[in-house]
């Protein structure tokens, strides 16, 4: 099956994000965040089977020293096929085009994706640092 995907070097629609996330069980994000943050993209992968979308990954930062990995998302019919493996390596090659040796190169993982990014030299940064995200349902009133 992995030989009948297209890849496409783009970014998703707004449609094809939202719609890809909620299939994966992923949460939905504000339509007008989708937007403004696709524009943002430094680099993205499609898959395609059959013309519809199947997978997808993102790179955002700035472009010279932080490189953010994020929505490496597929279909959860097409998954255990090679897809994550075939989205990390387009991702991976442009980034280490792209970046130097001080470049800092993240993304948060979801267990048990996190063997996925094993492979391709990820490792956990504990207990150096942590990962952190603000917790909107914390804040003050």
């Amino acid at each position: 099956m992995v030989n009948e995907v297209t890849v496409k070097v783009e970014t998703p629609t707004p449609e094809q994000h939202q719609a890809l996330r909620v299939k994966a069980g992923m949460p939905r994000r504000s339509d007008r965040g989708t937007v403004k943050g696709l524009q943002n993209t430094l680099y993205g992968i499609c898959l395609y089977l059959d013309n519809e979308i199947v997978g997808m990954g993102r790179v955002v930062g700035d472009g010279g020293m932080v490189f953010h990995l994020v929505d490496i998302v597929v279909d959860p019919e097409c998954q255990g096929l090679g897809l994550g493996k075939l989205i990390m390596e387009h991702l991976m090659d442009w980034i280490l085009q792209e970046a130097d040796e001080t470049a800092i190169i993240s993304l948060i993982a979801d267990i048990p994706a996190d063997g996925l990014y094993r492979q391709f030299g990820f490792d956990y940064s504990r207990p150096e640092s942590v990962g952190m995200e603000y917790q909107w349902n914390q804040r003050e009133s």
